[in-house]
């Protein structure tokens, strides 16, 4: 479980990373498909496209985080992570529970979501997006100082499983880490 100090730098370590590799590229690769969509028949993900997805997931995990010391009981908070108008699993929180059709149904809906906001900000300026990232990450930051240290360490509920809050928080860095390298193999591939 990292510590607080250990999240703060791997957040700006990421943040670094995050905005060197996008402002790096120019302008053709920002825009050329880059990788497939996880929504069959859905236009392919330009690099721009993930940087919006990284974006919107940032502000998706805060949700979590925040509702995750709400005062609710567990399956209500379970429930409320699941897309709206899914059929739920017979299990919560626990992916390797459901069956593989539940598994499918939920990495397709989770597609669709990210999809449509994907769609949504196709069109935004990198500049637009480099602001809503850099917005999304002190969001990010100011809910990790509003921690307890027993918060960070307590566990979270998620629709795949539990993790420790302070983990969840330092995941970001690995989800970007994660799409950079998709980028970067889809356009290596591509040309």
């Amino acid at each position: 479980m990292p510590t607080r100090a250990e999240i703060l730098d791997t957040l700006a370590a990421s943040q670094t990373q995050v905005l060197a590799f996008f402002q790096g590229l120019s302008q053709e690769d920002l825009v050329r498909p880059a990788t497939a969509s996880d929504v069959p028949g859905a236009a392919p993900w330009c690099a721009k496209d993930h940087l919006a997805h990284l974006v919107q997931n940032e502000r998706n995990i805060q949700q979590l985080l925040r509702r995750a010391f709400a005062d609710e009981s567990r399956e209500v908070f379970l429930r409320s992570q699941y897309p709206e108008g899914m059929p739920l699993p017979g299990i919560l929180g626990d992916w390797d529970a459901l069956t593989p059709e539940e598994q499918e149904r939920m990495e397709l809906a989770v597609a669709k979501i990210n999809q449509t906001t994907v769609d949504a900000h196709h069109d935004d300026s990198m500049e637009l997006l480099v602001a809503n990232f850099l917005a999304a990450r002190q969001e990010l930051l100011d809910l990790l100082h509003q921690f307890t240290d027993e918060q960070l360490a307590a566990p979270v509920a998620t629709v795949v499983g539990e993790a420790t809050a302070s983990d969840i928080f330092a995941g970001r860095a690995g989800h970007a880490t994660e799409h950079i390298t998709a980028i970067e193999e889809g356009l290596r591939q591509s040309m």
